[in-house]
């Protein structure tokens, strides 16, 4: 069962009530040479609240779909330190195959379930960069432990398979999946981006203040064919103009109409993004163990 499927799919409770959506899977990488486990799913619940749910909670995956217990920790999801995002992180990341020594970048990763009915990363599929004429590059599907590369973080990590997955997805889901990357990662798949993509992604947020800020924070960068976006200090709750580009920026390339309207309509939502922020955020503390389990009115624990 491969990582970029089952993002986007439908989660139901027992009773056949569809409760989110599935936007990433959280891995806990020990080493190359050890299956990681996959603690669980990133999903999205109703107000584009992201929560964790454990692979324990997880009864079966079939037909597109992904059935739980229905006891789920409402806690927003905060990533800790030894764990790993797929689609965020794990998606283009450079590495080498042990056995023939052909470098490549992760294409998908597949997982499955171990005797010990743990699911576990079993096999990492790799593309080669394209050669002559080829647009993509040759596929092989591997072994964990026959790849290197794949527990070091890159600082300069493409975006080449992670915006495939992307354009797979309606553009509601595919703009709630970038907001949530890590800036550095966020900014390169924005800056990928056709203007067409990026328009339809924003048009999907024109209503969620503060998602659609993001992604015009994103997409403010120098790339031949697209305008250059006006800057926002969204530091400062107070910000209520924006800066006016250089004149030179605008002149030299045709800015796509879509994103011209976009763009002004949006004035106000980048302009008070830092103190929708500051406002909406709420933090998990490590030793808190209550939550809420919406919807059914009861209290429960669940860690990880």
């Amino acid at each position: 069962m491969y990582a970029a499927r089952l993002v986007g799919l439908p989660i139901f409770d027992p009773q056949g009530d569809q409760i989110g959506k599935v936007r990433d899977l959280v891995v806990a990488i020990r080493s190359e040479s050890s299956q990681p486990r996959v603690l669980g799913m990133v999903a999205e619940v109703s107000g584009r609240r992201r929560i964790f749910v454990p692979m324990t909670r997880v009864t079966n995956i079939d037909s597109g779909q992904v059935y739980t217990t229905g006891l789920l920790n409402m806690r927003r999801f905060e990533q800790r330190s030894t764990e790993t995002l797929v689609m965020g992180e794990l998606l283009d990341r450079k590495v080498t195959i042990t056995t023939t020594g052909i470098s490549g970048t992760v294409f998908d990763v597949a997982m499955e379930q171990a005797r010990n009915r743990d699911w576990v990363v079993s096999r990492v599929a790799v593309q080669e960069p394209a050669k002559a004429l080829r647009r993509r590059g040759q596929t092989h599907v591997v072994e964990w432990s026959e790849v290197t590369g794949l527990a070091r973080p890159e600082p300069t990590q493409g975006a080449t398979r992670l915006l495939h997955a992307l354009n797979e997805l309606r553009p509601a889901d595919a703009a709630s999946v970038i907001h949530d990357l890590p800036p550095e990662r966020r900014s390169a798949v924005v800056a990928a981006l056709t203007d067409e993509r990026l328009a339809d992604v924003l048009e999907e947020l024109a209503d969620e203040q503060g998602l659609g800020g993001a992604l015009l924070e994103a997409a403010h960068v120098e790339q031949p064919g697209r305008v250059d976006l006006p800057a926002v200090d969204v530091g400062d709750p107070g910000h209520g103009h924006e800066d006016a580009a250089a004149s030179e920026d605008l002149g030299h390339h045709p800015e796509h109409p879509r994103l011209a309207g976009l763009r002004a309509e949006g004035h106000h939502e980048v302009a008070d993004l830092g103190h929708l922020v500051a406002l909406g955020v709420e933090d998990r503390q490590p030793d808190e163990t209550g939550c809420e389990d919406a919807g059914r009115g009861g209290a429960h624990v669940e860690t990880r």
